[in-house]
């Protein structure tokens, strides 16, 4: 939030070598600078499950994926998944899933080198045949969105730090006046849902072609 309510602030400013200067600050290499990570992904699928104590089952996303480390050592994978509703809701991954949503997943997927959240992050050995099999896994969310952007990070080591536009000198530093801010570079894929809005609970989102891009976040 503080990231957006900056770059909020920055597109009023009157400078505009500064705006300039800022947003080629913010943008990925056109070539990796850091580890890299080789990851392939499906595209979200959602599933209904009955929860011990609930009295409706529970409606999730997921997003089934494989990461594998093709450098020349290993890195340390801890990713991130949030969708970002156009409704300027964000729902980030479950970590601590319910057992009972990722079995479904599993069965469904019938997947059994599946990963829990909780389990595939850490150390990724090199190589091919040390390939992981995850997911994401998220609640249902807004009703009303027409479309999401599905955003992972921690698929890359490359990183910048840039000076906060929005920062006063005049007030303490602290989480609410940033001096710098760190951008990390994510994978951004855009998702639209096709018909009407009645009708979305039924659609199946459609990745927007051409959509899918690197960028600082």
């Amino acid at each position: 939030m503080l990231k957006l309510l900056a770059i909020l602030m920055l597109c009023l400013a009157p400078s505009k070598p500064e705006s300039e200067r800022y947003t080629t600050a913010t943008q990925p290499s056109i070539a990796p600078k850091s580890w890299e990570l080789k990851f392939r992904y499906q595209d979200p699928q959602r599933i209904s499950v009955v929860i011990p104590g609930q009295k409706e089952p529970v409606l999730y996303w997921y997003v089934l994926y494989t990461v594998e480390d093709p450098a020349k050592h290993e890195v340390d994978f801890y990713p991130q998944f949030d969708l970002v509703t156009d409704t300027l809701k964000v729902i980030p991954s479950e970590v601590k899933v319910s057992p009972e949503a990722f079995q479904a997943i599993k069965r469904q997927t019938n997947d059994a080198l599946l990963l829990t959240p909780e389990k595939i992050v850490g150390k990724l050995q090199r190589g091919a045949d040390r390939v992981r099999h995850g997911v994401a896994i998220f609640r249902d969310f807004d009703p009303k969105a027409k479309g999401f952007t599905l955003f992972v990070s921690g698929l890359s080591g490359e990183m910048k730090r840039v000076k906060n536009p929005g920062f006063d000198k005049d007030k303490p530093e602290g989480p609410d006046n940033l001096r710098y801010m760190v951008f990390r570079k994510t994978l951004a894929v855009p998702y639209k849902f096709p018909g009407s809005e009645g009708r979305r609970s039924e659609s199946t989102p459609e990745r927007v072609i051409d959509g899918q891009k690197w960028i600082m976040r």
